[in-house]
């Protein structure tokens, strides 16, 4: 289908026992409309990818989180999702289609998209399972962080800065977050070592921090940014282990580094963490 992906969906939600939802985008006004078309006895899982840029330009809106909850769903995030998968029943459609209206074909001038059934090859419980590996739901502090980026974007949008892409692959350079706010001032000569100045500055380019944002908005962009990031969300799953250096072979593998390298990294990272949102480390 490419020109009523989401009309194919309402019809196939009308009489749905169940909807599992997995999109890197996803906007309120689709959600919503998908959502009057389900069951209020229908079970449902949402499964998303939020960058501090992707809330900051529209892409996707916060908004979904709650419109999720309040229907007895799951709302998760994954930090490295790109896949478009839909599962109605036993009916499950793959394709380019986000959750979006230009993607589903109710916007006056639509995206040219593919969303169809998958083949019998394509084993679905599989590939959910693989997808709730490293999805995980939001507390309430954190979603609170997400709402005020959503807010910081009316004044951020126009900044050039904004447009790169999120750097997936970003792991904090330096050792201590209080550096990176020191460097945004224009205080980096405050910082002892040559090595963590540089650090800092690198971090911040990395970053793509918008200027002029308040203290507490600068804490809430650089700890979206953290939680955005594959690598976080794999140190706040193996912060819980009893076996940490099973935890550094793991990190060492999955993303190719040295273990000395990979325990200095989730070192840094729970650094950060205990500065930033101390209650999400607790709670891994």
């Amino acid at each position: 289908m490419w020109s009523n992906a989401g009309n194919l969906m309402t019809c196939l939600c009308a009489n749905a026992h169940s909807l599992v939802i997995a999109a890197p985008y996803i906007k309120a006004d689709a959600l919503s409309r998908i959502l009057t078309t389900l069951s209020a006895d229908a079970s449902l899982m949402c499964v998303t990818k939020w960058t501090p840029r992707d809330i900051a330009v529209g892409a996707s809106d916060v908004e979904c989180r709650n419109l999720v909850l309040d229907f007895g769903g799951s709302f998760r995030l994954h930090p490295s999702l790109h896949a478009k998968y839909y599962r109605i029943d036993d009916v499950t459609l793959i394709g380019s289609a986000n959750l979006t209206s230009s993607a589903l074909g109710w916007s006056k001038i639509p995206n040219l998209e593919i969303l169809c059934r998958a083949g019998d090859d394509f084993d679905s419980p599989a590939f959910q399972r693989e997808l709730l590996k490293d999805a995980r739901e939001l507390s309430e502090s954190e979603f609170l962080l997400w709402k005020t980026i959503a807010k910081v974007a009316i004044n951020t949008v126009a900044d050039d800065r904004l447009a790169p892409n999120f750097p997936y692959t970003w792991r904090p350079a330096t050792r201590d977050p209080k550096h990176l706010e020191l460097s945004y001032h224009g205080r980096a000569d405050l910082i002892a070592s040559t090595d963590e100045q540089s650090a800092a500055q690198s971090d911040l380019r990395d970053l793509m921090m918008p200027s002029g944002l308040a203290d507490v908005e600068f804490r809430n962009w650089a700890t979206t940014c953290l939680l955005a990031t594959p690598f976080t969300n794999s140190v706040l799953r193996l912060s819980g282990t009893t076996d940490v250096s099973d935890a550094h072979r793991s990190l060492a593998h999955t993303y190719d580094l040295s273990v000395t390298v990979a325990r200095r990294d989730m070192e840094t990272v729970q650094n950060w963490l205990a500065f930033l949102a101390p209650d999400l480390l607790l709670g891994s």
